[in-house]
């Protein structure tokens, strides 16, 4: 049914998954040429008002946050009691399927992981939005390892309204916190617990808790503390074991008070190793620095028990045993002749080996000075080389741009400069191997020894044809574009049977292999009574859908894309916006694209919301609206403008195609062919905080960014 359903836009290529109350699909995007997944809610769900209302709630909520780490949301739709969400595809694993294969992830990659799921909580929370169910199936790891948060099925927004739904469990018992358990209101510190359990399973392989049932875990919960986890793997950092601690705390007051806080504290850190053990020196005494050995040996002679004196004097020397009685020292006028002599004998050695001591320290002072000079002599002799190191004398860089690595590498060493290869790139003029651009640019003045980095070619790239036949014309130049081929010649063709404006034919022919930028002509479908002739799109803003079909009709076009937008305090089924604007020229039989209010659940169509009653409780008295007027102001405040400046690269003349992708989907609002060099500065306009411009030069993207604000 769903592939029927939706095959005007979608191609669904397969089921990729189910969840709770939705099938999840995998699709391509004709318009737009992308792999998209597309999130259908259940057909048992799609009458009860319930499941319904928070499956929009959940588009709603999620189209509203933009961030690296988060799951786009792209188009909210329903087609009859089918309601659909489309979202990013993300090539790649959820974080669930990598723990299941590897067991557990090295400490640095789970921090890693979970700084990442920090940052898009810290987003969401800033917008009022609270996740509910932060677990490793909700996080998907692409195939170039970027996190990306997924699935906000269950993320409210913080308002008085969703933080009171008492006695409602929403979420997986394993990784909810606490206050979800006992079933309380949540806020940003049930993330951070849960994002703490999913962080414990990184790094340990195991959940914190388990149980024979769910109420058993939840138990767990609210009661017990989870084993920390250097006691299951001792390899992990003390630091990244604190902070999953500190985010599983019981009372939300204790855990990180911001989801920026645990993120900064999930920024990697080596810790210092810790202090060695002090190794036993010989005699069982520990090794010190400080001499702390030698002073306890010392001490035990000093103070044993028969006090005996130390052996050694003040300076560390032996002492001279004590004399005796007899030896005692008496004046030299008393002494017998062989005492003098031994007295002599004694001074004249101590003053010979003084002299010694001076001589040695002489000759040291000698070396000292020897050596500086030696070292001067050596600077002094050197210094031309030194200089001409340091300040090596200054080249010009030569052009080698059209050359090949092998033949600009010798004009490079000549010039005493190094090539490097920065980067490789298509490139329609050049050949695979040839260079297109080098920095610093040929005949710069540069010092010797620095490195010139080039940019390779590639080639021409190479793209396929796509196949537009029977798209509008509109939709069909849009795919040309985004395919990275530019825009031929459009011929008429009076001869076909196909609706107004349709392409009846192509060429190159679909599927056709073709350098990209090569120009796509096509024909498109003219009755020859229309030939030349143009349309003014009237206002169709406050209107109802049947008046808005009929009066296109009368004009000889036809309504287009239909985009509901919940507004409670406009009727539904009026026009709220359109493209074309109101006044614009167009070929008869052009679709004009609305988009029209869904006013509140269940009212009729074309009817506001009124209260019950007045004040005093009589009845209310019709109040008249010019609903018209009030749409074309609510419908000039969701438009936005901004300038879009593009840099033409010299050289040929190149087409220059701008696309807006916002409420209308994605559209043309700039073509034209411009010199080589050319600075263009274009006013543009968009409809919705996800619109984004995309800027084609040359038939490659050269710009693809949010809208500015």
């Amino acid at each position: 049914m769903i592939g029927t359903l939706l095959a005007n836009r979608y191609r669904i290529q397969g089921k990729i998954g189910e969840g709770g109350m939705a099938v999840v699909y995998r699709a391509l995007d004709v318009v737009l040429q992308r792999v998209v997944a597309i999130k259908v809610l259940r057909p048992q769900y799609a009458g009860d008002e319930e499941f319904v209302d928070r499956f929009l709630r959940e588009a709603q909520a999620a189209a509203s946050l933009s961030h690296p780490n988060v799951v786009n949301i792209f188009d909210v739709g329903r087609e009859g009691d089918v309601h659909y969400i489309v979202l990013e595809f993300v090539e790649g694993k959820n974080l669930k399927e990598i723990l299941r294969e590897h067991g557990r992830l090295s400490p640095r990659r789970a921090a890693q992981v979970a700084r990442a799921v920090a940052r898009a909580l810290e987003a969401a929370h800033a917008r009022g939005l609270i996740h509910r169910d932060v677990k490793p199936h909700n996080i998907l790891i692409t195939t170039e390892g970027r996190v990306k948060v997924a699935d906000f099925g269950l993320a409210r927004a913080a308002s008085s309204s969703t933080l009171t739904e008492t006695g409602k469990v929403i979420g997986s018992v394993h990784y909810f916190s606490p206050e979800q358990a006992r079933g309380e209101a949540v806020g940003p510190a049930s993330d951070i617990y849960s994002l703490g359990v999913v962080l414990y399973e990184m790094l340990t392989g195991k959940r914190p808790f388990d149980g024979d049932s769910p109420i058993a875990v939840a138990l767990k919960h609210l009661q017990e503390d989870p084993v920390p986890p250097r006691q299951l793997d001792p390899r992990i950092p003390v630091w990244l074991e604190q902070v999953v601690l500190r985010a599983m705390a019981k009372k939300p007051a204790d855990r990180f008070p911001t989801a920026a806080a645990m993120a900064e504290a999930l920024e990697w850190r080596d810790e210092a190793p810790a202090a060695a053990a002090s190794l036993p020196a010989a005699g069982g005494l520990p090794r010190r620095a400080d001499g702390g050995a030698r002073a306890r040996v010392g001490a035990a002679v000093k103070g044993g028990g028969n006090d005996l004196p130390s052996p050694l004097d003040g300076r560390g020397r032996l002492r001279r045993a004590p004399e005796r009685d007899e030896q005692r020292a008496v004046p030299a006028g008393f002494r017998s002749e062989e005492e003098s002599d031994g007295a002599e004998a004694t001074a004249e050695t101590a003053a010979a080996a003084d002299g010694r001591d001076r001589k040695r320290r002489g000759r040291r002072w000698l070396w000292v000075a020897a050596t500086f000079l030696v070292l001067f002599a050596a600077l002094y002799v050197a210094r031309p080389y030194v200089l001409a190191l340091v300040f090596p004398p200054e080249v010009t860089v030569p052009n080698v741009v059209g050359l090949t690595y092998e033949e600009a590498r010798p004009l490079m060493v000549a010039a005493g400069l190094t090539l490097e290869i920065e980067a490789e790139q298509f490139h329609p003029d050049y050949p695979a191997g040839v260079i297109v651009r080098q920095n610093p640019a040929a005949d710069r003045t540069v010092r010797q020894g620095r490195s010139i980095r080039v940019v390779l070619s590639r080639g021409p790239e190479m793209g396929v044809v796509p196949d537009v036949v029977g798209m509008a014309l509109r939709e069909a130049r849009v795919a040309v574009t985004q395919a990275g081929f530019t825009l031929g010649e459009e011929f008429d063709d009076f001869t076909s049977s196909a609706a107004v404006n349709v392409v009846t034919g192509q060429d190159p022919p679909p599927g056709t292999a073709a350098q990209i930028g090569t120009p796509i002509h096509l024909w498109v479908s003219r009755p020859p009574a229309l030939a030349n002739q143009t349309v003014v799109v009237p206002d169709l803003r406050g209107r109802s859908l049947e008046e808005a079909t009929g009066e296109l009709e009368a004009l000889g076009l036809v309504i287009g894309n239909r985009w509901p937008e919940l507004r409670p305090l406009i009727p539904a089924g009026l026009v709220l916006d359109q493209n074309p604007e109101p006044g614009a020229a167009v070929p008869p039989g052009s679709a004009v694209d609305v988009v029209y209010s869904q006013g509140l659940p269940g009212a009729a169509a074309g009817s506001p919301a009124q209260p019950s009653s007045s004040p005093q409780g009589s009845p209310p008295e019709p109040v008249e609206v010019d609903w018209g007027a009030v749409i074309i102001d609510e419908a000039q405040s969701q438009r936005r403008r901004a300038r879009v400046d593009v840099e033409v690269p010299a050289g040929r003349a190149q087409e220059v195609v701008i696309l807006i992708i916002d409420d209308f989907g994605a559209r043309e609002v700039f073509r034209q062919t411009v010199p080589g060099g050319t600075t263009l500065h274009e006013f543009v306009e968009a409809r919705g905080q996800q619109a984004r411009v995309q800027v084609y030069v040359g038939g490659v993207m050269y710009m693809d960014e949010p809208f500015p604000d």
